[in-house]
């Protein structure tokens, strides 16, 4: 009996353990529950104050604060406007995905005034905005009142030129009354001559701080306008030699046939002079004033030397070679063409032609007039010319 009570005894012991032991279980479980629960709603708390705080200031910042454009924004002293906030904005494509950037000059007192767009109603016709790359407020023209420059960065909207980007400059004329006039032709000129559109290379095409020069914009601006009247379907390229000994080049003009030739474009006493070579080929000596337009076709050849004087081209010799009947051509026993020779009007061997030749131009000297493929085209031509010192 005794020892039936002590076994009522153990297992009373250990029902009331277990007891414990699951209170205590539960109780972890259910405090870690709280916890999670706790650590849940705090994450949400701040979520929501987060959303609820950016949703503010979207709502008092106001749609032109978030379209300002910070790096192109600033503090500058214009003349006579004094100390003023340049402000650039990206434009509202929600409203139009073609709409341009928007510039403005907010003065001390409140006033604020937008610049002139380029395109009406400052929506572009074909081109969507990417950024703007530079703006400047130096006083090009030296009438004493602050200029602007500004230089925007564009990508066709459709066509097959999508994706790509350029840059365009546009120039505004500053004056006494602290009015900027957007010089819409005077953009349009510079857009056409300058193939890099900096704010130091439309400088340099305006002639900013050099009406002193006028020698040396004087050429630059003849030859850029001259390049700007040509035809691009008469002309495949352009290149830039150096005939003579001076600092101002030759333009050449390679025509899109043989039957036009290339023409050699000099300037000479504020005037431009136009020397029309047959067919394409020519060779000159750099700098020595000496050209020779060596070209022919159908056993009917020719070499005739030039010579630049007072920036023109004056022909001094000329030779010619080939067969009088080219539908019956002789052979040497080397199985080389027999040709006549002349040289100014005189017949002669090939080698005393070759002597005449090298007597007046050192063909060992020559360089080819430009390299195929290699020439510039129309704008690189004129924003090549305006980069020149």
């Amino acid at each position: 009996m005794k020892h039936n009570t002590k076994k009522w005894q153990a297992s009373l012991l250990c029902i009331t353990l277990c007891g414990i032991l699951t209170a205590c279980g539960s109780g972890k479980e259910s405090q870690a529950e709280d916890m999670k629960n706790s650590e849940t709603i705090q994450i949400n708390e701040t979520d929501m104050g987060a959303q609820q705080e950016n949703g503010t200031e979207e709502e008092t910042g106001g749609m032109e604060e978030n379209r300002l454009i910070g790096e192109q924004t600033f503090e500058v002293t214009l003349e006579p406007l004094g100390k003023v906030t340049f402000a650039s904005y990206r434009p509202d494509t929600q409203q139009n995905p073609l709409g341009d950037a928007l510039f403005e000059i907010q003065e001390a007192g409140g006033k604020t005034t937008a610049l002139e767009g380029i395109a009406d109603n400052n929506i572009r016709a074909n081109e969507i905005f990417n950024k703007v790359e530079a703006v400047s407020f130096p006083d090009y023209n030296g009438d004493g009142f602050s200029d602007i420059i500004i230089i925007c960065n564009y990508s066709p909207s459709s066509g097959p030129d999508v994706g790509t980007g350029y840059s365009e400059a546009r120039i505004y004329r500053g004056n006494e009354d602290g009015l900027f006039t957007l010089e819409r032709e005077l953009s349009e000129v510079t857009n056409s001559a300058l193939a890099e559109k900096t704010v130091q290379s439309v400088l340099g095409f305006l002639g900013a701080g050099k009406q002193g020069e006028a020698q040396a914009s004087d050429w630059k601006q003849a030859y850029i306008d001259h390049l700007q009247k040509q035809d691009p379907e008469e002309w495949q390229g352009y290149q830039l030699i150096y005939l003579n000994d001076d600092e101002i080049p030759e333009l050449v003009e390679i025509g899109t046939s043989e039957a036009a030739g290339c023409v050699i474009v000099t300037y000479a006493d504020g005037m431009l002079e136009e020397t029309r070579l047959g067919r394409l080929n020519f060779t000159y000596i750099e700098r020595s004033g000496l050209l020779c337009n060596s070209d022919g076709n159908m056993d009917r050849y020719y070499d005739l030397v030039y010579r630049m004087e007072n920036g023109r081209l004056t022909q001094i010799a000329a030779g010619y070679y080939g067969a009088e009947d080219n539908s019956r051509v002789e052979f040497d026993a080397d199985g080389n063409p027999v040709y006549q020779y002349q040289w100014n009007d005189v017949q002669m061997s090939q080698e005393e032609y070759e002597q005449k030749l090298n007597a007046v131009y050192d063909t060992s000297k020559a360089r080819q007039g430009y390299e195929w493929d290699g020439w510039l085209s129309r704008e690189e031509a004129a924003g090549t010319v305006e980069s020149m010192e």
